[in-house]
């Protein structure tokens, strides 16, 4: 009899603290590492925003859930972690949005030509309703769930002259990510555009295979492309969003409170990074002149108007470039 007791004891013991596991979330993670991948090294504002997430989500979950990070590319170039993500060597990639159009073409919008204008356009479409959709929409198209969106500032063309114009552009060899979007707004701008990785480009630009490439002022500045570049032309041609990929399958196993942390942080995180990127460009922009690089006005006008029709490319997209155009 007391043998069956004390059985009945345990078992209801153990009943309850199941039950208490179960409905305290973060309680039960005690266990859960998650390992974050990105290709930008010590100095760079998005590995600090990387930095500022993993101590926000440990100091949160009183370390219950812990972020390791493999920086500067340890664990492979920016396709690489991305596909690490659907085999699962990796939890988490601080990446831009556009990255993920070879696996769904909505996310290729980040990347569409004069669509955003400025930092208050880029607010209000990823953080409000949009943005909300705009997710929903690339998890179900393409299996991965962003998280925040952070400014990461205007795409400027670089080269080792002056092309102010669109007449200038013509035959000039352009590097641009592997990525649809980009080759076709530069090859009907008029260059020619060459998809290469990120890890080539700064040796080709120095022995002459292309002639330019076109990215933010601080990969500009962060990859010294001031040292093989002599001018930057102002086209502003995309301003960007930087991520946190989550693959959403993995993402929604986790606890709903551990979730829940970990979108409140990522998102507290992009927008921090927003706010600082927005100061740096105009200090990054000086720096760069200090080192020698001619920055040059264009008739951004023109450019845009020689994509006008690029929407009619990309029926999936144009209802997205509308929404976005249309948020005021």
């Amino acid at each position: 009899m007391l043998r069956t007791m004390i059985g009945r004891g345990l078992a209801t013991c153990a009943t309850v603290l199941g039950i208490a596991l179960a409905t305290t979330g973060v309680a039960r993670a005690e266990d859960i590492v998650l390992k974050m991948a990105h290709v930008y090294t010590p100095g760079n504002i998005w590995y600090e925003t990387a930095e500022a997430y993993k101590k926000a989500v440990e100091d949160r979950t009183q370390g219950k859930v812990k972020i390791q990070i493999a920086d500067s590319g340890s664990t492979g170039d920016w396709p690489q972690s991305i596909e690490g993500l659907a085999i699962g060597t990796n939890d988490i990639v601080l990446q831009s949005i556009g990255t993920l159009d070879r696996y769904g073409i909505v996310a290729g919008v980040e990347a569409f030509p004069y669509l955003i204008r400025d930092l208050d356009h880029f607010r209000k479409v990823y953080n409000g309703p949009i943005g909300a959709e705009l997710a929903d929409a690339i998890a179900a198209q393409t299996r991965f769930r962003i998280v925040g969106a952070g400014y990461r500032g205007a795409r400027h063309l670089t080269a080792n002259r002056a092309v102010p114009t669109l007449e200038d552009l013509k035959g000039l060899k352009l590097r641009v990510p592997p990525l649809k979007m980009y080759s076709m707004t530069w090859a009907k701008l008029g260059a020619s555009p060459v998809p290469m990785g990120v890890a080539e480009l700064f040796t080709s630009m120095q022995q002459k295979v292309v002639d330019g490439q076109e990215n933010p002022l601080e990969i500009i500045e962060s990859m010294r492309y001031d040292e093989v570049q002599s001018h930057v032309m102002e086209t502003a041609h995309v301003i960007g969003a930087m991520t946190f990929i989550f693959y959403d399958a993995r993402m929604k196993r986790l606890p709903e409170d551990v979730r829940t942390v970990l979108v409140e942080e990522g998102r507290k995180a992009m927008d921090d990074a927003s706010t600082r990127m927005a100061a740096m460009e105009a200090e990054i922009k000086k720096r760069l002149q200090g080192k020698g690089m001619t920055f040059v006005a264009v008739d951004r006008d023109a450019f845009a108007a020689k994509l006008a029709d690029m929407p009619d490319a990309f029926p999936d997209l144009k209802p997205w470039v509308e929404k976005i155009r249309a948020v005021k």
